[in-house]
């Protein structure tokens, strides 16, 4: 007894996909609540556009897929590359879409805030206190440390 004749991974992933006009390809199969498609290979999911990466333009390795058109629902191979963690998160902030500062989620303080904490005088322990922040906290926006943190403060 023959089995069903399976479609080819390529044809099966455009199937589910939409060229819309403005040269982006929507997924319209599962995405998840971040917009980002979901592909289902025989052996495992995998995020939608990093299955037309693969597909259409060559092998994956650790590094992410970004997208030019900052739209996650894209899989269009034109609109992809492949960058660093680093550079992926580097392009959204530019892009404005990471949130920073008193807009972060997790934000302590507000841009006022912190210019008064770095300029104030007085011990940090004290000014910690005023703010609701650790000394520690205080320390690091004085440094004028810009590390990963500073997205948090």
């Amino acid at each position: 007894m023959a089995g069903r004749q399976r479609m080819p991974e390529a044809d099966r992933f455009m199937s589910h996909v939409h060229k819309s006009e403005n040269g982006c390809w929507l997924w319209t199969a599962y995405r998840m609540k971040n917009g980002y498609g979901m592909f289902r290979t025989p052996a495992r999911h995998e995020l939608a556009h990093r299955a037309s990466y693969r597909l259409f333009v060559g092998e994956l390795d650790q590094r992410d897929v970004m997208h030019a058109c900052d739209n996650p629902a894209c899989v269009n191979p034109e609109h992809l590359s492949l960058g660093t963690r680093t550079e992926n998160m580097q392009d959204a902030k530019t892009k404005g879409r990471m949130r920073v500062g008193e807009t972060h989620g997790r934000a302590k303080l507000t841009n006022d805030q912190i210019e008064f904490a770095k300029t104030a005088p007085g011990l940090q322990r004290e000014i910690a206190a005023m703010l609701g922040v650790t000394q520690g906290h205080i320390s690091f926006l004085r440094s004028g440390n810009r590390g990963h943190r500073s997205t948090q403060t």
